[in-house]
């Protein structure tokens, strides 16, 4: 028995260093030839051998790779928004890509002319993304000045996939101890005991298993979230002749929505709710006058009559 309680400790303390920081990863691999890696995931089945002779897994740290999590963001002026969304669909699918999300709507300028404007969320794969982000630019109506504004971020993730996946080699030694524990355990709470910690490993090893799985699919499958305004829609605005630009163009436009928004406020103040205040005023009005009329009586009531004085006759 009190072998068996010595390999559940050993299990145990596996199981303890599935759960340490990353400082349980510093110890410093041979170098592996770059070409064993690809961007975004370790090959399968790559290993070196350390200098005390055991096998090692390549990962992501042992050849200099990062992987970094890349996300675009670009507003674009075109001739057709529509059009141009359609076109961004189909080069994510040329390029093995696909289409997060897609949508549409209609914008209403300070003239009240209607324009359509669309957005547009793809993944595509990392290595392609400067080349797709140069293909959205080509499709602005202006050139380069159609391109009303451009941002990438990228989020490295190298560590926390590292992390990831020295934890999952501890967890899947600690299962292999277990797996062995419990084909020589014969007691039934000793072996109830040790399936329920084996069933525990191994929820860690599939829930850690998706995490590395999801970094991998984000750094090799980059973002781009596209907005197409119709160039129709930013023409400048004239006023006897002179057109505002830059900021003066922008305070124009705001106070113009501005009183468009005042108008169409007083619009459905006149018709919306005067046909209910008026009357209601009347009733009001009717109501108060009559309160204070009785207010009035009320007190009327309240003042004493002085009697009359006779007058004594004269001697």
């Amino acid at each position: 028995m009190s072998k068996k309680i010595l390999m559940i400790g050993l299990v145990m303390t596996l199981l303890l260093g599935a759960c340490a920081s990353r400082a349980s990863t510093t110890e410093t691999p041979m170098e592996a030839p770059a070409a064993d890696i690809g961007y975004g995931a370790p090959e399968e089945g790559k290993n070196v051998i350390d200098a005390g002779g055991n096998t090692q897994a390549v990962t992501v740290a042992d050849t200099g790779e990062r992987l970094v999590i890349k996300q675009a963001y670009m507003e674009i002026s075109v001739a057709s928004p529509e059009e141009a969304m359609v076109a961004v669909s189909n080069l994510a699918n040329s390029l093995g890509g696909y289409v997060v999300s897609s949508n549409s709507w209609t914008n209403t300028n300070y003239q009240g002319v209607a324009y359509k404007q669309t957005s547009v969320a793809i993944r595509i794969p990392s290595e392609k993304l400067d080349d797709v982000m140069q293909s959205i630019r080509e499709m602005a109506a202006n050139g380069k000045d159609g391109v009303i504004s451009e941002n990438v971020s990228g989020q490295d993730v190298t560590s926390d996939y590292t992390d990831s996946q020295s934890r999952l080699r501890n967890l899947e030694a600690a299962e292999a101890q277990l797996m062995e524990l419990l084909k020589n355990t014969t007691d039934l709470s000793a072996t109830m005991e040790v399936f329920r910690e084996l069933t525990s490993v191994r929820e860690q090893i599939e829930v850690l298993k998706g995490h590395i799985k999801y970094l991998e699919e984000s750094s090799s499958l980059s973002s781009v979230t596209v907005t197409f305004v119709a160039a129709a829609s930013l023409q400048p605005i004239e006023i006897g002749g002179w057109e505002p630009k830059g900021i003066a163009k922008t305070a124009i436009q705001q106070l113009i929505k501005t009183l468009q928004s005042l108008g169409s406020g007083l619009i459905w103040f006149g018709l919306y709710c005067l046909p209910f205040l008026i009357p209601l005023s009347i009733a009001l009005y009717f109501v108060i006058k009559a309160i204070r009329k009785h207010r009035a009586a009320r007190k009327m009531e309240k003042v004493p009559v002085a009697e009359p004085t006779q007058e004594k006759p004269q001697a």
